[in-house]
């Protein structure tokens, strides 16, 4: 028969999901059957604490990644054209409460935040049999995904509710909280990242997990976006000089001491053969053979049923601003960015001889976007030309980078620029140009401001979703001018073919097409949509999320 404490765990998985999103339990919980399942089995060696923590790196950040994941982290950002329905809401600025992906992303993160509440909080209790070692461990993988999750809510949606110990609200009764202040997010986060980098491995037997380098580097980001934020409000949130001095400290020991590196192929990546390679730090694990266990991407980015199984990339590409952004003699990051006339991948449609990038080919039915450009990052191609890493339920099976070693170089210069104008640090020189120079092949940096930064952030993590978090930490620093930057971008603006073109040679020629712009004008954002709104669903379901957020009171 089920354990009480079991059967507390899935009623809080239940209470939870209905607090932040009605869904129902079942979409995402799998437990034993009753008769089999009690606590005594449940955490009564290493290997089952294991198989529970390996929960916290795939299916359940579906509904985060599927798509929410890329539509605020490259739409908003001005990187990703598309406008269809609820999605292109995010490319337009134009979403309000109700937009089913603003609760999707919601929701999802929740989710996974349940599930690490339960590692930390339930299984030390549960646990038998065990080293005190192992158990410090799993806590410490579960305080690693929750200050992921939180800091992208943070950075969404500013004022979220921090929920430490689910299983506590279920024995009180008080299932109603408020929202809590950044400042105290921030807060959250760093301590579970401490906490993380304290107790995990520097080396995992299995390649995926979290291990002590992908604390460090979170911890570091998460420094930087707090002295970010006590730049531009001064007093709130501290002194930004003591984050900033904290953020190099964690970049260089992950640099100097990790053992990790760069990969000289950059397209290696984004690939299935490429998972868990030395330069990922952390990425959310992917598999074939279930939905909610791959990489939407494939699908979601791919450009037609030449390159891919199932597609849904035809009306998606980089947006013109984008596009002039990359250096397209130079950059060798360009091609394995986005796809362009006269590209040319040999690890797609293999059966005919790879694929050819045109425009328009009848033939084939490829029509050209209005960017005259399609997405690669991510795209892979079809279950043949992947020996069938690739499954028919929005499942490839590359991994979805969260945060790599290139971020960490480039958040090392981040942190030496500080507050400060511009630097020529040598050692801030070099690890930028370890990413923009020896690698992309541009030319090296001889000075270093935020905006260069941001700019080679910009580059090298297109497509990754984390342009929009690059942006934020801009907005904290200097509103103006990250809201300049956001409104010159002219993200609408599209191809469209010069009149009398007509033929498929004609409409193959780039020279043919002009730029437009819609009569509708540009996109204008403002101070008040640099937040997400709360998903109407969560509202109806606490009344406090309406309410003033407050300081959160830690159990120091």
């Amino acid at each position: 028969m089920i354990s009480m404490n079991m059967k507390k765990f899935i009623k809080y998985i239940c209470l939870i999901t209905l607090l932040f999103g009605s869904v129902s339990c079942d979409d995402f919980l799998t437990v034993e059957p009753e008769d089999s399942l009690t606590t005594g089995n449940y955490y009564n060696s290493e290997e089952r604490i294991r198989a529970n923590t390996a929960t916290l790196y795939g299916s359940v950040w579906w509904d985060f990644h599927s798509q929410f994941m890329w539509l605020a982290g490259d739409q908003l950002a001005g990187d990703l054209y598309y406008t269809y329905d609820q999605e292109g809401q995010f490319f337009y600025f134009s979403y309000n409460n109700g937009n089913s992906y603003i609760l999707y992303g919601w929701r999802g993160l929740y989710r996974v935040i349940s599930f690490a509440n339960s590692v930390i909080n339930d299984m030390p209790k549960a646990a038998a049999n065990v080293s005190q070692s192992v158990i410090d461990a799993a806590v410490a993988e579960g305080k690693f995904v929750r200050a992921v999750a939180y800091y992208y809510l943070t950075e969404y949606w500013g004022e979220v509710p921090i929920i430490e110990n689910s299983t506590d609200m279920i024995v009180s009764g008080n299932m109603f909280v408020p929202r809590n202040t950044r400042k105290s997010c921030y807060e959250f986060m760093i301590r579970d990242l401490e906490y993380a980098a304290k107790y995990l491995p520097a080396e995992d037997s299995q390649k995926g997990r979290a291990t002590k380098w992908a604390a460090e580097a979170m911890l570091a980001k998460v420094h930087l976006t707090y002295a970010a934020a006590a730049i531009g409000n001064s007093g709130t949130y501290g002194d930004a000089a003591t984050h900033f001095a904290k953020a190099k400290e964690l970049c260089q020991d992950v640099i100097g001491n990790s053992g990790r590196k760069l990969e000289d192929d950059y397209s290696y990546l984004f690939t299935w053969e490429g998972n868990n390679c030395p330069e990922s730090l952390f990425a959310i694990q992917c598999r074939t053979g279930a939905y909610g266990g791959g990489s939407s991407r494939n699908v979601n980015f791919s450009r037609s049923s030449v390159i891919a199984d199932q597609t849904w990339g035809a009306g998606k590409g980089p947006t013109i601003d984008l596009q002039k952004a990359f250096d397209q003699q130079k950059d060798k990051r360009r091609i394995w960015t986005y796809m362009k006339q006269g590209d040319y991948y040999s690890m797609l449609n293999k059966a005919g001889g790879g694929y050819h990038y045109k425009n328009y080919v009848e033939a084939d039915n490829e029509n050209p976007n209005e960017m005259l450009a399609h997405i690669k990052k991510y795209v892979i191609g079809k279950a043949a030309d992947t020996d069938n890493h690739v499954g028919l339920n929005q499942d490839a099976a590359n991994n979805i980078h969260v945060i790599r070693l290139a971020d960490v170089y480039l958040m090392y210069a981040e942190a030496v620029l500080g507050s400060g104008a511009s630097t020529s640090d040598a050692k801030a020189l070099e690890y930028f140009n370890a990413v923009h120079a020896d690698r992309a092949g541009l030319t090296p940096a001889t000075s270093l401001t935020f905006e260069s930064i941001l700019k080679e952030r910009r580059l090298e993590f297109a497509f990754e979703s984390l342009r929009w978090l690059d942006i934020k930490r801009y907005y904290y620093r200097n509103s103006t001018a990250a809201l300049e930057l956001l409104n010159s971008q002219k993200r609408e603006l599209i191809y469209v073919l010069k009149s009398g073109v007509s033929s498929v040679e004609d409409r193959n020629n780039n020279d043919n097409y002009q730029e437009f712009t819609p009569e509708a004008g540009f996109v204008k954002v403002y101070d008040s949509q640099m937040f997400l709104p709360i998903p109407a669903e969560a509202l109806t379901g606490n009344p406090l999320f309406k309410d003033p957020a407050v300081d959160y009171t830690f159990n120091d």
